[in-house]
């Protein structure tokens, strides 16, 4: 709708996953290089972890693209299903034949014969689970369990898990300390700085094809920042926006009051002022329930008194 308005070739703040627009900051190149590592080694577990919107499937997304061909995986963007269906996907996903297994040691074996085959063939086996902090513990177990399968030397399925910081508290649950002893790589991606969300900005109108890098004002882009924390999915809805209603009001310059203004419209609350309405919420219901605990205390005592 903006496009031509703002002279860009494509919408440059889609918030889908796209190779092309991903902007690798310090710790997005830092999170790509640890995936790269973890693939190019054939490390047993790896976890990489970050806030909702921080980049981790945008990371994925791009190091699938530049996948070498000696690498087969499955990647499951979305883990909530029970054992027998992941274990049934995870075969369909990596080409194996599910029409003749009836049971659950059939689909075991036909899975480790292929990852035996594979290996034969010098080919590593990765199993890339996105929102892993959404798994049942059971599943996550299971998935400790498929690993089992290996030669003497060398595991024959390497597991990538990405998710929101909870996998790490899950991760420490005593249950899941054989799993922890397994993670061979790990990295937590944090948000982009105020300069990192800057060159974010520029780097995405430059791959829309626009020749004004300045469509936000410095005083825009802080405000951005200071309503997304830096989280890259929320910079984009911001952004998207704030376009769009520069364009509906005929303002060929985004200033801080549109994104105010957006922020709005948007219900995005900047991270601190989040937290602290939190807090306050906490402590206007611990008031409320000891005020009731002590109106009540004072009721009781006023009636035994008229009974009395």
């Amino acid at each position: 709708m903006y496009k031509k308005f703002y002279g860009f070739k494509a919408r440059p703040f889609e918030i889908t996953p796209d190779p092309f627009y991903v902007y690798l900051s310090e710790v997005h190149q830092e999170g790509l290089a640890s995936l790269q590592y973890a693939i190019h080694e054939g490390k047993g577990f790896s976890v990489i972890t970050g806030e909702a919107g921080t980049g981790k499937t945008t990371l994925v997304h791009k190091l699938l693209s530049n996948i070498d061909g000696n690498v087969r995986t499955c990647y499951i963007f979305n883990p909530l299903m029970d054992r027998d269906d992941f274990l049934h996907f995870v075969c369909k996903d990596l080409g194996i034949d599910t029409s003749g297994m009836k049971s659950r040691g059939d689909s075991i074996a036909a899975l480790h014969s292929f990852l035996l085959k594979c290996f034969a063939k010098h080919e590593k086996v990765f199993l890339i689970i996105d929102e892993a902090h959404c798994m049942e513990p059971e599943l996550l177990q299971e998935v400790r369990l498929m690993t089992n399968l290996e030669t003497a030397k060398f595991k024959l399925l390497h597991v990538i898990l990405l998710g929101q910081p909870e996998l790490s508290q899950i991760l420490n649950m005593p249950d899941f300390k054989p799993l922890k002893q397994r993670i061979t790589v790990r990295y937590h991606m944090r948000p982009l700085s105020l300069d990192e969300t800057r060159q974010y900005i520029s780097y995405r109108l430059k791959r829309a094809g626009s020749r004004n890098l300045t469509v936000f004002s410095n005083d825009a882009v802080r405000e951005i920042y200071r309503y997304s924390g830096g989280i890259p999915r929320l910079i984009n809805i911001l952004c998207d926006n704030a376009l769009l209603t520069g364009f509906s009001s005929e303002q060929k310059r985004i200033t801080s009051d549109i994104i105010k203004k957006t922020a709005q419209e948007m219900d995005i609350i900047p991270p601190g002022k989040s937290k602290r309405r939190k807090v306050i919420t906490r402590s206007l219901i611990v008031f409320a329930v000891l005020f009731l605990l002590l109106l009540s205390a004072f009721v009781v005592q006023t009636l035994n008194r008229f009974w009395s």
